[in-house]
């Protein structure tokens, strides 16, 4: 069936995880982090529940809502059935803005204590078109073991979805996917596959996969106060039919995540109707954040890997040639 159960095996399909890319991350909240926090009123966390289940769902409400007390704890709003002590992860939006802050650490009774931060590349913003205009938001609320009616027109329509996932020692990590509305395609009440798109290469959450089959996923519809939360166990599919069936602009995706889902929640989300997510007004000015070319250039001098090779690509970044690269990347590579 072509199901990939070994972190070699992964690597050989998708390409191994390149030095410079796992070096983008930071143990801490610099002042980029910071300036994106005040600017974000909502972001996705990845959680565990009192019951040892993977949850996902959308916190927040107002910009600034997530408050970096110190570089390493970020103060943010926890779901009463969170189990503090367990790995957590955050996707941080910043509307209008087509990059991700993405801060993984460890929950304590009211936040986050910080253990890594790094800036998402945005072609899942792009593809999406997540700050594009937004859809009439749509009545209806469904809870349970499968995907009804309700759940699943909302996933037909969502364009944008996060996975929340941990590896075998209990680290998070929370992975934006985005696409054409279907980000995230139903094939059954029970089933749910996305494609592993081009992205930033980490490839962290098939790599959690393979050690941890749990996950969870959040889904979004532009204009819709509602979420659609998932939770299931998650295998990597190369079987070529799957992989077809999930062609977008002419490309085939080497490898799909396969989600066998275990309980659905679709409701309206608070965090997200007060966020004003998809209010034009609202929208953040790029012009008014650090450049992303920066942030990435900062972040390789700050991370301390040690080795001659990291040293290396620390001498030798270069924030102008970053810069020119990420555009053509974003224009040829979505």
């Amino acid at each position: 069936m072509g199901i990939i159960r070994a972190a070699p095996d992964l690597e050989r399909v998708v390409g191994e995880r390149p030095l410079p890319v796992m070096m983008k991350s930071i143990d801490h909240l610099d002042p980029h982090c910071r300036v994106l926090l005040a600017h974000s009123p909502a972001a996705a966390l990845g959680y565990v529940d009192a019951g040892g289940r993977q949850r996902a769902g959308m916190v927040g409400g107002a910009a600034g809502f997530a408050k970096a007390e110190t570089e390493t704890r970020l103060k943010v709003p926890v779901p009463a059935d969170a189990a503090p002590g367990t790995g957590a992860a955050l996707l941080v939006l910043v509307p209008g803005w087509r990059e991700t802050l993405r801060i993984n650490g460890t929950l304590d009774e009211d936040g986050l204590l910080v253990e890594e931060a790094f800036l998402h590349c945005g072609k899942a913003v792009i593809r999406s078109d997540l700050w594009g205009p937004g859809r009439a938001s749509e009545d209806g609320a469904e809870e349970g073991e499968l995907l009804g009616p309700a759940a699943a027109a909302f996933l037909a329509a969502a364009p944008f979805a996060v996975i929340t996932s941990r590896d075998s020692a209990g680290r998070a990590d929370a992975s934006p996917k985005g696409d054409p509305p279907g980000a995230a395609r139903m094939i059954g009440p029970t089933a749910v596959v996305l494609a592993d798109r081009p992205g930033n290469r980490r490839t962290d959450t098939f790599h959690n996969i393979v050690e941890r089959p749990d996950v969870a996923v959040v889904a979004l519809v532009p204009g819709d106060t509602r979420t659609l939360e998932i939770t299931g166990k998650a295998v990597i599919s190369t079987e070529p039919g799957l992989r077809e069936s999930m062609t977008e602009r002419n490309r085939t995706p080497k490898a799909v995540l396969k989600v066998e889902v275990e309980t659905v929640r679709l409701g309206q989300c608070a965090a997200v109707r007060e966020a004003g997510l998809w209010d034009a007004a609202r929208h953040v000015d790029p012009a008014d954040l650090p450049r992303s070319s920066t942030i990435w250039t900062d972040h390789l001098r700050l991370n301390e890997t040690a080795g001659e090779a990291a040293k290396l690509v620390r001498a030798g970044v270069d924030e102008q040639q970053l810069r020119a690269g990420l555009e053509q990347d974003y224009r040829q590579n979505l």
